[in-house]
């Protein structure tokens, strides 16, 4: 089906027109629930005779509704693992999340405040939605194609392992690719380019992560560029072979990031640090699960209910998401996103990241958690 480029630049047109259009539809966030101040005993009440009633206990202070919309799936382990482990409760926080289909679905429902936080993948839609005046601020990073742990790759048909071996081997050959405005075209691209070669060198054509697996095992595709589970599955059924991870391709590539409503950094400042506090406790959490193993049975729990992923077994195979524990957020990538787009006519125009980028709330949580060490 030809290049990744220009010609799917009406693509990019229609998913901006469709992300301000899903506004309508997305779910409605959770407001912050009005604090009340503690009760308190009337002065005259020290004169009162013995026989007065008790005055009425000091009020708790209820804990602040937020909601978090995002797309289900190991990038938002974090969320799941605070959640669970009682972290967001420690911070006075009631947190739940609302499902979308596709990340840039909440960009719309961020920006006016149907929701307070969205966990979302970075996208054209995004930088699209930014420079039409959608205020929001990105205040930590989330997963990214950390070295050693990229949950997705390219995968390569098992008759062709010995045949596709370096980057210049696919041209001329069939890939499969879930959109052409995505993170795994931008790898792909960068994969290309550094070997000499163009988008036009391969033949591409845009099947969803299942339908690819399919397609390798019906020899309809030569290489599918897909994520966890589906890398493991294929490799498992003896499909195909995991031939390159993504940090191979575009190493510390941003692929999610924190992303917060301005009415609710502006209205509770200290509610948006302490989020990030918890959150990043469960970040470190699956560092701690899936680099050094511990308490990983009770981790891989919480993914399982929360997760499309209800296979426990699979997580033992699956390589894990790169989630940075500290929250780190690569700007460089973000930028070389941009050029991306822009040479491909997904987006109109480039955007300041200064604009958008917000890591004052970050640099607040770290400094009282600390950089990350592993737990014994």
């Amino acid at each position: 089906m030809g290049s990744i480029g220009n010609r799917w630049g009406w693509i990019g047109a229609l998913a901006l027109s469709l992300t301000i259009a899903c506004t309508a539809g997305a779910p409605a966030g959770s407001g912050a629930t009005a604090h009340r101040p503690p009760a308190t005993t009337p002065p005259q009440a020290a004169a009162a005779p013995a026989t007065t009633a008790p005055a009425a206990p000091t009020e708790a202070r209820a804990p602040l509704k937020l909601t978090v919309g995002e797309v289900p799936g190991t990038p938002s382990s974090g969320i799941y693992l605070a959640m669970a482990h009682g972290y967001f409760a420690e911070e006075g926080l009631e947190v739940e999340t609302a499902p979308f289909d596709a990340g840039e679905r909440t960009i719309p429902a961020l920006a006016t405040g149907q929701i307070e936080i969205s966990a979302s993948g970075l996208s054209a839609g995004l930088y699209g939605a930014i420079s039409r005046g959608a205020e929001l601020k990105v205040v930590a990073g989330m997963s990214r194609n950390e070295p050693g742990y990229s949950s997705s790759a390219a995968v390569v048909r098992k008759d062709l392992a010995d045949t596709i071996r370096e980057v210049p081997d696919l041209r001329g050959r069939t890939a499969g690719l879930i959109a052409p405005s995505t993170s795994f075209a931008i790898d792909a691209g960068r994969a290309l380019r550094a070997a000499g070669m163009t988008d036009d060198d391969v033949n591409w054509t845009i099947l969803s992560f299942p339908d690819q697996v399919a397609a390798l095992s019906n020899g309809a595709i030569d290489v599918g560029f897909i994520t966890e589970p589906f890398v493991a599955r294929a490799v498992q059924s003896g499909i195909g072979v995991r031939w390159k991870g993504m940090d191979d391709f575009f190493p510390n590539h941003q692929l999610t990031v924190v992303m917060y409503n301005p009415d609710f950094v502006r209205d509770h400042p200290d509610a948006a640090r302490r989020w990030l506090v918890a959150y990043l406790r469960g970040a470190r959490d699956f560092a701690d699960a899936f680099r050094h193993g511990r308490d990983k049975a009770g981790v891989i729990r919480v993914l399982v209910e929360n997760t499309p992923i209800k296979d426990p077994s699979l997580y033992e195979v699956m390589v894990p998401s790169g989630i940075d524990p500290n929250g780190a957020l690569n700007q460089e990538s973000m930028n070389y996103d941009q050029d991306w787009y822009l040479s491909r006519g997904f987006i109109r125009e480039k955007i300041d990241l200064a604009r958008v980028v917000d890591l004052s709330y970050l640099d607040a949580a770290l400094q009282g958690l600390g950089p990350y060490q592993p737990r014994p």
